[in-house]
């Protein structure tokens, strides 16, 4: 018994875990991720979604509406591929052990229904665990940019 009490504390005291590769490379592992967020957007690529998100995912959007995993790949349904662009930039990534915090900016482009081209600004903060040897994304929120008027 007394050796079993001896453990628990070493045990709760253990860091989760991280992946082994230098803080540079997590930084460009996960940036490549979220720009395969962006093609499996334009693709309709709802495995690499079921594959990134994490069971408990909650995503807000702009307008302060809430998805979750199973509402986000319920949209598979009704999406339509797109020939458009989705650029991230700006990008900032702050680690914290087994989690992640990524930021910034993301520029897509398509064409609307009239033929025009169309061009959105946003800002996005993703949130990472390291689990089961991979990152998984646990939250996500976008907030548009308002384009600059015309003077």
């Amino acid at each position: 018994m007394l050796a079993l009490l001896c453990c628990v504390p070493a045990a709760s005291a253990q860091q989760p875990p991280t992946p082994s590769r230098s803080p540079e490379q997590i930084q460009l592992d996960l940036i490549q991720i979220e720009r395969e967020i962006g093609r499996a957007n334009l693709d309709c690529d709802y495995q690499y979604f079921a594959k990134v998100e994490a069971d408990e995912f909650l995503f807000t959007d702009a307008a302060g509406g809430l998805t979750t995993k199973r509402g986000d790949l319920a949209g598979e349904e009704s999406c339509r591929k797109s020939n458009g662009t989705y650029d991230v930039d700006e990008t900032r990534v702050q680690l914290y052990g087994g989690t992640a915090v990524v930021t910034g900016r993301v520029t897509t482009t398509g064409t609307s229904k009239e033929g025009q081209k169309v061009i959105h600004h946003s800002r996005f903060t993703d949130v990472f665990v390291w689990r089961d040897a991979r990152w998984q994304l646990v939250a996500g929120h976008y907030s548009r940019i308002p384009e600059p008027k015309a003077s």
